[in-house]
Parts: C-alpha cells; structure tokens; sequence
C-alpha cells in the first residue's frame, strides 16, 4: 500500500518472518536465481496447521492463476477448497514470473507436501491449461483432474448466452434423465455450440461421469 514495489519484494522475507511469529504453523517458501544472484523468482505461502485444516475440507481442489499488474508483473497462483457449510476457503498462494510448467510443478508440489501429500486420491479442477493438464498427473499419481464448467461455457463457440446456461446447468445435474434433457435443448437450438461441446470429454466436466464425483462442490 506504501512506498515502491522494489521495497515491498525486499520486505518479502521479514513480512513472511513476522507473520510465523503470530501463526507458528505458517509455511512459506522464496526462490532466488541463483545463490548469488537474488534476484526474486517465486514464493509460496500458506497459513497454518495445514494438515489439519485440509482434512475437514472436501476432497476437490480447485487451481488457478491471475495476471499481476503491478510494476514487475508476475502471476499469483491459487488453491481453494469448499468447507462442509459449502464456504470457499483459500488454502495456497504463490507469486511467480509466469504460468509455465516449472512455475505449475512448484506451487503443486508445495501444495502436496504442506497439505495433501502424492498418494491420496481427490479431485482438481483447473481450466484447460495444456501446462496444468500435463503437470497434475506428473504431481499427484492419484488425482482425478477435471475442468471448470464455466470456463468451458465462457469459451463455447455460439452467439447464444442460453447455449452457456443450459451446459452449466448439464454439467451439475445429478441424473443421466435431466442431463439427457438439457443437452437436447442444445442440440435443437444450437448445433455448433453442441459440436465444441462433445469435442471435451464429459468424464471431465460432468458430474455423474467422474469417477470421484466432485457435486460436493458447485463452480457455476
């Protein structure tokens, strides 16, 4: 909020410090360049007890990143979860130069070791990122990686916004009969924006077809 962006990166590390002296179980993590060279690379950050607080969570994660636009730019990955009273609850941060596959492995990776661990089995939901849909499997052996539904709506190829309602509402019914009435009204309304939609697999965006199914969460 004060003084320039250069200060506030160097101030990174004593901001992290400070914040473990008043939650002891807070983890974080800074990469430099090199051992000489510091200039910032990425860090990650999450409060604490980390374990403990994801075990009272959902099994489904959803991941995400968003442009920066300060001064040095950058990329601010996230990880979220849903609560049992349904509330969004943030669980992972993480600023980095880009969204490559290398920045995609860190966050993931100190995801997994600060809270799920590589041998347990739940549901990741991310956009239609090649680098996301290459590194999850590479990271977690065991997690059933899906697509956000509105993401896919939003880039459906059709001029009509009922077209994107009536996908939404497929993807999160919980009866083949209901599916099979809203995919119909695409079918009769609008042919092209039926044919993007049978080009995704609905193992990854339909709730009944996923093996683990993620209806314990709603993206929509």
């Amino acid at each position: 909020m004060r003084g320039s962006f250069e200060c506030a990166y160097q101030l990174l590390m004593s901001y992290f410090v400070e914040v473990r002296l008043v939650d002891l179980d807070f983890e974080f993590g800074i990469q430099t360049a090199s051992c000489k060279d510091k200039r910032f690379t990425r860090c990650f950050w999450c409060f604490g007890p980390p374990k403990k607080t994801y075990k009272l969570l959902r099994p489904v994660v959803v991941i995400d990143g968003i442009f920066l636009k300060g001064r040095y730019r950058g990329t601010l990955l996230t990880t979220i979860a849903i609560d049992p009273s349904n509330h969004i609850f943030p669980l992972t941060f993480s600023i980095t130069d880009s969204k490559t596959a290398k920045s995609w492995t860190y966050f993931l990776k100190m995801f997994g070791y600060n809270f799920h661990g590589y041998d347990t089995r739940f549901v990741v939901i991310s956009d239609r990122n090649p680098k996301i849909i290459n590194v999850v499997p590479m990271v977690f052996l065991f997690a059933i990686n899906t697509f956000c539904a509105f993401h896919i709506s939003n880039n459906i190829k059709t001029t009509l916004k009922s077209t994107r309602i009536v996908f939404r509402m497929a993807a999160e019914v919980l009866t083949s009969i209901n599916f099979d009435k809203h995919m119909n009204v695409i079918r009769n309304t609008d042919p092209v924006g039926l044919q993007y939609i049978l080009g995704i697999p609905k193992e990854t965006w339909y709730n009944l077809c996923i093996p683990m199914s993620r209806n314990v969460v709603t993206l929509s």
